[in-house]
C-alpha cells in the first residue's frame, strides 16, 4: 500500500511541475508577443511560419487540402501589394530639385540590399518596345541612306589609323594580358570598370594633368545622372563614362546666350559641371548585355546631339550641322567593344538622328588591343578642336543679350532669340514636362514591377520547397 500511495504522490508531482513550466513558457511568449507589437515589422511574407501559417504536429493530413494553395495564392498576390506600397512610398521626392535629392540611392526591399537608380531605370531599356518608340521619335540606331558627309566619314578612318604612344608597365602587356583576360571573366561590372576600362577610354582630365595631352575644357564623368536634360523616352540617362565640355570654356556672354542657370533644365548643359557633351561609354557583363548598352548609349547620344541642333536653330544656321558627326560612344564587356558615331539627318523642320557603326573587335586580339585606346585619344585630338569651334562659331550668330541680369531669378530666364526660338518651336512639338510626368518615376515603378515578378517566382519555389517538407514529414510519421 505505501509503494502505491507513493507512486501516485510522485505522478501528482510531476503534473505540477510540467504545469509550473508550460505557466513560464507561456508568460515567456506572451513578452516575446509584446516586444514584437511594440517594434514596427514589415509585412510579413504568406511563406513566413507565423501563427496563422505553422503547422502543428497535429494538422498533418494524407493529402494537402486544395484550399491551402488557394489561400496561399491570394496571401502571396496581398503581400506583394503590400511590398509594391512600401517600395513606391520611399522612391525619391521628385518634386524637390536635383540639389536637395540623394543622386543615386533607392530603396529595394528585394534581398534587403540597397540598388541605386541607375540599376533600376536600366530595366527600361530592355523593354522589346524601347528601340520602336525612339524610331517614333526620330532617333535611329543605323545608319541613313545619305549617310554623314565625306569629310566626316575619312575623319572617323582617320581616327583608328593615327599613330600615338601607348602606356607602358599595364596588363595589357603580352606576359600579362591572358592572365589579366581570364581574371575578368564572369566578373562583375564594377570590376571590368575599375579594372579594364580605363585602358579602352581613359580619363580625360588626368591625362591632361599627366601629359598635357587633349584640352582643359573637357570634364569627366563617371556615372553621372544627366539631371538638367529632358529624356526623349525612359529614364535620364546615367552614362557609365561620358566626356563633355567644362562651364569654364565659354564666357560669360556665351553662358547668357545659353541661358543655363542651376537647379534648372537646359537643352544645352547635361550636369551644372558638363556642357555639350560628345562622348559616352557603357560598360556591361552577361548575354546580350551590349544590345542594352547600345540603346543606352543611343539615348545618351541623341540628347547630346539634340543640343547642338538646337543651338544650331537658335543661330539660323541648321544647314551647319545636316550630316555632321557631332558625337561618339563605345560599348564593351570583358572581351568585345562597339564603335559608334553619330549625326543629324535635316530635311526642313524633320530633324533625325542616326548611329553610324564604325568598329567591332575582340580587345584581346594582338592587333586591336589598343584599337579602343587609339581611337578615343584621336577623338581628342582631332575631333575635339572641331566640336569647339563648331560651338564658338554657332554662339557668335547668336545677337547679345540686351539688359539681362543673369544672376536675378525674378527676371526673364533669357531675353534673346536663344530662348525664344528654343522655347517656342519646343513646346510647339512637345507636350509640357507636367503632362508628361515624372520620366524618372515612372521608369523606376517598372523596374519595381519586374523585381515582383522575380518575387513572385521566389515565392512559388519556396511553396513548392514546403509542400515538399510537409510530405516528407508525413513520411517520417
Amino acid at each position: 500500500m505505501k509503494r502505491k500511495f507513493d507512486s501516485k504522490d510522485d505522478s501528482s508531482n510531476e503534473k505540477n511541475s510540467v504545469k509550473r513550466q508550460c505557466q513560464r513558457s507561456l508568460s515567456d511568449t506572451d513578452l516575446n508577443e509584446q516586444q514584437k507589437q511594440i517594434q514596427p515589422q514589415p509585412p510579413p511574407s504568406p511563406l513566413s511560419q507565423g501563427p496563422e501559417n505553422r503547422l502543428t504536429s497535429c494538422e498533418h493530413t494524407t493529402n494537402v487540402p486544395t484550399k491551402l494553395s488557394s489561400e496561399l495564392d491570394n496571401r502571396i498576390l496581398d503581400w506583394i501589394d503590400k511590398v509594391d506600397e512600401l517600395q513606391v512610398v520611399e522612391l525619391e521626392d521628385m518634386s524637390q530639385s536635383p540639389s536637395k535629392r540623394s543622386r543615386s540611392d533607392s530603396t529595394d526591399t528585394y534581398r534587403g540590399r540597397r540598388r541605386s537608380i541607375s540599376e533600376a531605370s536600366t530595366s527600361a531599356y530592355k523593354d522589346v518596345s524601347y528601340v520602336p518608340i525612339l524610331e517614333q521619335k526620330g532617333c535611329f540606331m543605323r545608319p541613313s541612306r545619305a549617310g554623314p558627309i565625306d569629310e566626316d566619314a575619312r575623319l572617323c578612318e582617320q581616327l583608328f589609323s593615327q599613330p600615338i604612344d601607348v602606356p607602358s608597365g599595364t596588363l595589357f602587356e603580352d606576359k600579362y594580358a591572358q592572365d589579366f583576360r581570364n581574371a575578368l571573366q564572369g566578373r562583375s561590372e564594377a570590376l571590368v570598370t575599375l579594372h579594364l576600362h580605363s585602358l579602352l577610354m581613359p580619363s580625360a582630365e588626368i591625362r591632361y594633368f599627366r601629359e598635357r595631352e587633349g584640352s582643359e575644357n573637357v570634364i569627366d564623368g563617371y556615372n553621372d545622372l544627366w539631371l538638367k536634360t529632358e529624356p526623349i523616352h525612359g529614364p535620364k540617362p546615367q552614362p557609365d563614362h561620358a566626356w563633355g565640355l567644362k562651364w569654364s570654356t565659354f564666357s560669360e556672354l556665351q553662358r547668357q546666350k545659353l541661358g543655363v542657370k542651376p537647379d534648372a533644365k537646359s537643352m544645352y548643359a547635361v550636369r551644372d559641371d558638363m556642357y555639350f557633351p560628345y562622348f559616352a561609354a557603357e560598360v556591361k557583363c552577361g548575354n546580350q548585355a551590349l544590345d542594352f548598352a547600345d540603346r543606352q548609349n543611343m539615348h545618351s547620344m541623341c540628347i547630346a546631339l539634340r543640343a547642338i541642333v538646337t543651338l544650331a536653330r537658335a543661330a539660323g544656321c541648321l544647314e551647319e550641322v545636316n550630316q555632321r558627326i557631332l558625337g561618339f560612344s563605345i560599348s564593351h564587356d570583358s572581351e568585345d567593344v562597339r564603335i559608334y558615331a553619330y549625326y543629324p539627318e535635316i530635311t526642313g523642320d524633320k530633324i533625325e538622328y542616326y548611329r553610324r557603326p564604325l568598329s567591332r573587335f575582340n580587345i584581346w586580339s594582338e592587333k586591336d588591343r589598343w584599337a579602343c585606346f587609339r581611337f578615343v585619344v584621336n577623338v581628342n585630338r582631332r575631333f575635339l578642336p572641331i566640336h569647339i569651334k563648331r560651338l564658338n562659331d554657332l554662339l557668335d550668330k547668336i545677337p547679345d543679350v540686351q539688359d539681362t541680369e543673369y544672376e536675378n531669378d525674378d527676371e526673364q530666364r533669357i531675353g534673346s532669340q536663344v530662348s525664344g526660338s528654343r522655347e517656342r518651336r519646343v513646346n510647339s512639338r512637345a507636350p509640357s514636362v507636367r503632362s508628361r510626368g515624372h520620366a524618372e518615376l515612372r521608369s523606376t515603378i517598372q523596374g519595381l514591377r519586374e523585381e515582383h515578378k522575380l518575387v513572385l517566382a521566389q515565392l512559388e519555389e519556396q511553396r513548392r520547397e514546403f509542400l515538399i517538407q510537409i510530405e516528407q514529414l508525413k513520411a517520417r510519421e
